[in-house]
């Protein structure tokens, strides 16, 4: 009979230890499905482009030209942009280190919208711009035409 009575002190006595483990098993379960929830809830979003970059449409390898400022006035009626641009040149080789030749050649030109967004102008001529490591530009043009009251500044590398 002391046997018998022993065994029942011995289960009654470990299971609220059980119970205890089993409670905080069941806690971590818990908090680590909320937390996982909340982590898959915080992917941001990237962010949304700036005006400049809206303004602003690239053709060819143009990565390493960053445009600085996009300013435009509108002098005797007709609209004047001036875009200030900066080639950061290439980064440099992965196996060596060592710079790489910088020095490229680009085309740019003025794309001139009227207020509803539309073009008020065929397409300009492409003008010719060569840009060393570190080099800043300031690019102006002029509307062909008063109907003009925004624009659209294009860049492409040559070959």
């Amino acid at each position: 009979m002391k046997e018998h009575i022993a065994n029942i002190n011995t289960k009654s006595s470990f299971s609220p230890m059980l119970q205890l483990l089993a409670f905080k098993v069941s806690v971590l379960v818990l908090i680590t499905g909320i937390l996982s929830v909340f982590t898959g809830c915080g992917t941001q979003n990237p962010p949304p482009p700036s005006e400049k970059q809206m303004m602003t449409t690239r053709m060819g390898d143009t990565s390493a030209v960053e445009v600085i400022d996009m300013r435009s006035v509108i002098r005797n009626n007709v609209l004047t942009a001036q875009v200030t641009v900066k080639n950061w040149g290439p980064p440099p080789d992965q196996k060596t280190g060592e710079p790489q030749p910088d020095t490229k050649l680009y085309g740019y030109r003025f794309k001139w919208l009227n207020a509803g967004g539309m073009v008020v102008f065929t397409d300009e001529a492409w003008k010719p711009l060569t840009l060393t490591r570190d080099q800043t530009a300031d690019l102006v043009g002029i509307a062909p035409t008063p109907d003009a009251t925004a624009f659209r500044f294009e860049i492409n590398q040559y070959k």
